[in-house]
């Protein structure tokens, strides 16, 4: 099928949303924006604030139910959804969109509803013969009581150091690695203040690498792109602050890895993508540690500034920034249809 056309197609881009990622949303946001524009389709930037209210171009803003009705009139004919973590990328403004019935780019309501979940996707990428890493799960409802034997069940049944993270953010809020009791009980109490479900992970010693899904291309499967490494230089693991503060990390794509390794990363991240029931992209963290590729999480909507990792990964494939997005939006008029 030839490239549909971009002359006058109008493209709402959701940006900034509830979630912690605020901030790098708005900036995904900007990114694609710009490349619309490059590209003749006819952008409309619309950003959600913390407090649900909608603000469209002019700052002409609006309540929920209002900005609804607005996306109506101004006859959006595909949203762009570059919304982060809770309220976007967990499948609650898909749905949304579906019942509007709006096209969208990226993932349904119900792939991004289990792959934002940690626990729930960590559970299927299992049944999928993906190796993940052993793990204990504390709820908010029940912690005053069992605080008091989790020490114990925790060095019984994972050993320290552990890995403590919410299970449904993204960008490693929440995140903490915990070398004793202590820390592990002050993490759970962190990771508390965002979620009121808590994943408590073995740590795996080894190099942190990701690997992007391109998954947009009409009568052609899934692939993998090439992988990236993640050398965090201020922090111990890749969190927020390595993540967005400039130079804080090294990212070096393709990752200097063994063929068969990254052959195995990249079979793990296809595996992921499509058993978890991604559409169009998608990008899988992974721990490389003694014994092979261990499978950390799913992103179905990653960071999308020119230099973000699936980006750089896109690049390094030989797909531009402004062919990637053109790519999404043509794959998102191709699924109304």
């Amino acid at each position: 099928m030839n490239n549909i056309s971009s002359t006058r197609i109008r493209v709402g881009v959701l940006m900034g949303g509830i979630s912690s990622e605020h901030e790098i949303s708005l900036l995904s946001g900007e990114g694609v924006v710009h490349a619309l524009t490059a590209l003749e389709f006819e952008p409309i930037p619309i950003i959600i604030h913390r407090n649900f209210y909608w603000e469209f171009p002019e700052k002409h803003i609006l309540k929920t139910e209002d900005a609804l009705a607005e996306l109506k009139r101004l006859e959006i004919q595909v949203i762009f959804n570059a919304l982060h973590g809770a309220f976007g990328e967990d499948g609650r403004i898909q749905g949304l969109l579906d019942w509007l019935r709006i096209p969208y780019t990226g993932s349904g309501c119900s792939a991004c509803a289990l792959a934002m979940n940690k626990v729930h996707s960590k559970v299927v990428a299992r049944l999928a013969d993906i190796r993940v890493a052993r793990q204990l799960l504390f709820r908010q409802d029940t912690w005053a009581w069992d605080r008091s034997d989790s020490v114990s069940r925790v060095e019984k049944e994972l050993g320290f150091p552990v890995v403590i993270k919410p299970s449904s953010q993204g960008s490693s809020v929440g995140v903490t690695i915990a070398d004793n009791a202590k820390g592990f009980l002050e993490g759970v109490e962190h990771a508390l203040e965002w979620d009121n479900e808590i994943l408590v992970e073995e740590f795996i010693q080894g190099r942190e690498v990701t690997c992007g899904v391109w998954d947009c291309e009409e009568g052609l499967p899934p692939r993998a792109l090439p992988l990236t490494e993640i050398r965090p230089k201020t922090s111990s693991f890749f969190d927020y602050t390595a993540k967005y503060t400039p130079g804080a990390s090294e990212e070096i794509t393709p990752a200097p890895i063994e063929p068969a390794l990254t052959q195995k990363v990249q079979e793990f991240a296809v595996r992921a993508h499509q058993t978890i029931g991604c559409s169009t992209w998608s990008r899988s963290d992974f721990i490389i540690g003694e014994d092979g590729p261990v499978w950390i999480e799913i992103n179905t909507v990653p960071g999308l500034t020119p230099t973000s990792l699936y980006p750089q990964e896109a690049k390094c494939a030989g797909i531009s920034y402004k062919q990637m997005i053109q790519k999404f939006v043509e794959h998102a008029l191709r699924k109304r249809r």
